[in-house]
């Protein structure tokens, strides 16, 4: 009987990343199988400096399997993201904005989970190379981590912005005097109206922003600032006000979900 020959297609150093790749391919009919997934499993701290995970699939598969790992599209891997972590939700919503949505991304189980977020704040990163700036500022709070993140990535300076009495104001401690230029990174994009304010904010303390970072655009590209956006996931989610929501209108029970500081816009 000849031995199946396996080959590797790819190598990880983070298993949260290679277990995706590995869902993905036996989603589309592969059959891949991880080596030194359980020793970084078991020793991720000093893991990674010694052994990789390979991804490995037979040798008939190589090809094939290689085109699909590499012409994985951001959204396809966002989409992937959201959906192993819960955070696509169908349902009757009501949104920062006051509008409702039968759809909602549940951004916080995307934080609860440090690797997802690291992965897709890696992404982010990558769109955002292209473009010179001193710091990456993140709104509170869902941005805060994520901008955090980004700036270790990249390795550049941190800032965050909070609403205070009713303004976003940027938080009080922080050394603007070498900076001069910076990104902001946000979780979700819906209306624009917080980013806007963020922008304002910095400028007025004499900061140049030079671009806008999100992880999801769901108004679907309708929503513009005077600086580049950049999206991992654009999708184009229907808000509708109360009174022409169907939802409402069928005595579906409204949710809620999540809370902050923002103010409807």
């Amino acid at each position: 009987m000849e031995e199946k020959v396996i080959v590797t297609v790819a190598t990880y150093t983070n298993l949260f990343e290679a277990e995706l790749a590995k869902s993905l391919l036996e989603d589309s009919g592969f059959h891949p199988n991880l080596l030194n997934e359980r020793m970084m499993g078991m020793y991720a701290s000093i893991a990674g400096d010694m052994y990789k995970i390979e991804l490995q699939v037979p040798e008939s598969e190589e090809q094939e399997a290689k085109e699909l790992i590499t012409g994985l599209e951001d959204s396809d891997y966002v989409t992937r993201i959201l959906q192993s972590e819960g955070a696509l939700l169908d349902g009757h919503f009501q949104l920062t904005s006051g509008k409702h949505s039968n759809q909602y991304i549940e951004k916080i189980r995307i934080l609860q989970n440090p690797e997802a977020a690291h992965n897709l704040c890696k992404r982010l990163a990558e769109h955002l190379v292209e473009y010179e700036f001193d710091a990456v500022v993140g709104p509170a709070y869902g941005g805060i981590a994520l901008a955090f993140e980004v700036a270790l990535i990249m390795k550049k300076n941190f800032l965050f912005t909070q609403r205070k009495d009713g303004e976003m104001t940027l938080r009080s401690g922080f050394d603007l005097s070498k900076l001069k230029k910076v990104a902001i990174v946000e979780d979700i994009l819906t209306t624009g109206g917080s980013i806007q304010e963020v922008i304002s904010c910095l400028e007025n303390r004499g900061l140049e922003v030079v671009a806008v970072g999100v992880l999801v655009d769901r108004s679907g590209g309708k929503v513009q600032f005077p600086v580049p956006l950049e999206s991992l996931f654009c999708i184009d989610i229907p808000a509708f006000n109360p009174d022409n929501c169907d939802a409402c209108k069928q005595g579906l029970p409204l949710v809620k979900p999540g809370s902050s500081d923002k103010v409807s816009f």
